[in-house]
């Protein structure tokens, strides 16, 4: 899997080099996962409550409830740290800093992971403060950091997973919401779970934010000289999500690394106004 996904990268970065600096970051950081095997806890979900949860519009788990293996989600995070302090960026005496505090403090770890997982944005600003990050940086190492144990309990719940009639424009796994979507060979439209990387069919004419279906409010644009990527936006919630047409590609990435091919178009978004 992880040979796949550097394929993919290689392919990506020669095709848009302007994505290289993030995508061989994770690249970086996924060579770093090999050999981790999370513990995977017992998981007992009785039909009767998974029908009902679906029934109510309800994801299997919250995202603070997801039954996951933090100890060994936190000592991959201290890998990543000690990894990229030892590389020349601009963030690494913040990357050290953080290293050394997971070092010195192992509950530390932890505590971001639980933050990521609760995505509580004013706790994550002052954890990434205390050692001089950026926010989004911390963020993102801890979704990286939490992967491996994710994609355990994913394998563990797929026989639980009936997607093809969840309406809903969050994740039915753990119920938080996409970080880029696409549309199939056939123009369906699907979405990726920007935590976990579930992704489900949604409505091609629906805001999956705010659920909007007035046409005249919903739109979209696309990037300069880029068939096949685009942004969809709605005028109501101002949120905008990033897609992927596969039909316009002989091949394409996983999600997870389209999302980070794919960054100037939050730029333009933002430029534009949308969150």
């Amino acid at each position: 899997m992880a040979g796949d996904l550097e394929r993919h990268i290689d392919r990506l970065i020669r095709q848009r080099p302007a994505s290289r600096e993030a995508l061989e970051s994770f690249k970086g950081l996924l060579g770093l996962t090999r050999g981790i095997e999370p513990k995977a806890h017992p998981i007992e979900m009785q039909e009767g409550l998974v029908s009902l949860k679906r029934k109510q519009g309800f994801p299997l788990f919250a995202r603070e409830a997801l039954p996951l293996d933090l100890g060994a989600s936190g000592d991959l995070l201290a890998k990543f740290l000690e990894y990229l302090s030892a590389l020349e960026r601009e963030d690494k005496k913040g990357l050290e800093e953080a290293y050394q505090r997971s070092a010195a403090r192992p509950g530390w770890a932890i505590e971001l992971l639980r933050v990521v997982l609760k995505k509580d944005e004013e706790v994550l600003s002052k954890m990434a403060g205390e050692v001089d990050l950026e926010s989004n940086t911390l963020y993102f190492l801890g979704l990286m950091s939490l992967r491996p144990a994710l994609a355990a309990l994913r394998q563990g719940l797929s026989y639980k997973m009936d997607k093809k009639d969840w309406p809903y424009g969050y994740c039915p796994l753990c119920g938080s919401q996409p970080d880029i979507s696409f549309f199939d060979r056939s123009g369906k439209r699907h979405l990726h779970c920007e935590l976990c990387g579930e992704e489900w069919p949604h409505p091609r004419l629906t805001c999956p934010f705010c659920q909007n279906q007035d046409h005249e409010a919903l739109g979209y644009f696309e990037a300069e000289s880029e068939e096949g990527l685009r942004v969809d936006f709605c005028r109501k919630c101002l949120r905008y999500l990033k897609v992927v047409d596969k039909r316009a590609f002989e091949e394409t990435a996983p999600m997870e690394l389209e999302a980070l091919a794919t960054l100037h178009l939050d730029v333009l978004a933002l430029e534009q106004g949308f969150k």
